[in-house]
């Protein structure tokens, strides 16, 4: 490579580095600020659904959590035996990967 071919890289380098950090800070600046460390439970599902991270449960899910809360100890304890034992294939990791594509 000659002097100008390497000089003509590194200024190409240095623009593409220019653009990271741009984008790198409009990120940062898009970013919600985190939560304050002293919110109460509901502050923070509040906070939580205001950046969409959490919803609330819909009739059928707060049916069926009511099932579950019905259900005797040992009933929810073997049904959590039952689920850990499962095994996936493919695993379910490889599935969420899968359906991002």
């Amino acid at each position: 490579m000659t002097t100008a071919e390497l000089e003509q890289e590194v200024a190409e380098i240095k623009a593409r580095l220019r653009r990271l950090e741009k984008n790198i800070e409009q990120m940062k600046r898009a970013q919600p600020a985190p939560p304050d460390a002293d919110m109460d439970r509901e502050e923070l599902l509040a906070w939580l659904r205001e950046q969409g991270l959490v919803r609330e449960p819909t009739d059928e899910e707060r049916r069926l959590a009511a099932e579950w809360d019905e259900l005797p100890e040992e009933e929810k304890e073997a049904h959590k035996r039952l689920m850990e034992s499962l095994v996936l294939d493919p695993p379910l990791s490889e599935i969420i990967v899968q359906n991002r594509r």
